[in-house]
């Protein structure tokens, strides 16, 4: 029954162990998969969308590589003042814009991490709580089984005793009983010496 109990106890905490790698396998290849498509996605966007220019009458047109290049050129050659203003102003935005964006995505990931190890924390405490009631069963099951092994054997006891005073007693009286006939007996010899006045021979045959 041990060696089973403990295959049990062996097996399952095996399985705890092998069910808390496999969430945290399938959690972390998500958090690589979304991570490396949004890299990708964001590496595709810049380098194959083409620069647009608005083109007269409200329509747009795509540039060639050279007449894109042509335009940062020229944009790089605006007087000092623009070019310096411009980014003072957009900087600031777009780094709040990804301060945010990171704090949404680690508060996210972070909840994921949370409720996976409560159902992991979940599973162990019951799974304790099992094995402790399992072993609380097996505990009083074996305390009655002993405290009836312990009457069985109180009585078998018990009678053993009686039966050792029986016999005891009977060979006691036995014993009384052969004691008083010889004690008879000599007596009676006693009696005929006295009458007679002749000692019997002890005749001593080898």
């Amino acid at each position: 029954m041990n060696q089973d109990y403990d295959s049990i106890n062996s097996e399952f905490a095996t399985a705890i162990a092998a069910a808390t790698f496999a969430i945290y396998s399938v959690e972390e290849g998500r958090v690589r998969e979304g991570s490396f498509k949004v890299h990708m996605t964001r590496a595709r966007t810049s380098k194959e969308e083409p620069f647009r220019v608005p083109e007269s009458g409200g329509v747009s047109r795509r540039l060639s590589r050279k007449e894109t290049k042509e335009a940062v050129e020229a944009s790089t050659r605006k007087p000092l003042g623009q070019g310096d203003r411009a980014p003072s102003s957009i900087r600031p935005a777009r780094s709040r814009r990804v301060e945010t964006k990171a704090d949404a995505w680690e508060k996210a990931e972070i909840a994921k991490i949370q409720s996976r190890y409560e159902k992991i924390k979940s599973a162990i405490l019951a799974w304790e709580n099992e094995k402790k009631a399992s072993a609380k069963h097996q505990m009083e099951l074996k305390k009655s089984d002993l405290e009836q092994r312990r009457a069985r054997n109180s009585k078998h006891y018990q009678g053993k005793l009686a039966r050792i005073n029986h016999i005891a007693g009977g060979a006691r009286a036995q014993a009384e009983e052969k004691r008083r006939y010889e004690e008879s007996m000599v007596k009676e010899k006693a009696k005929k010496i006295r009458s007679t006045g002749n000692v019997p021979v002890c005749c001593f045959c080898f």
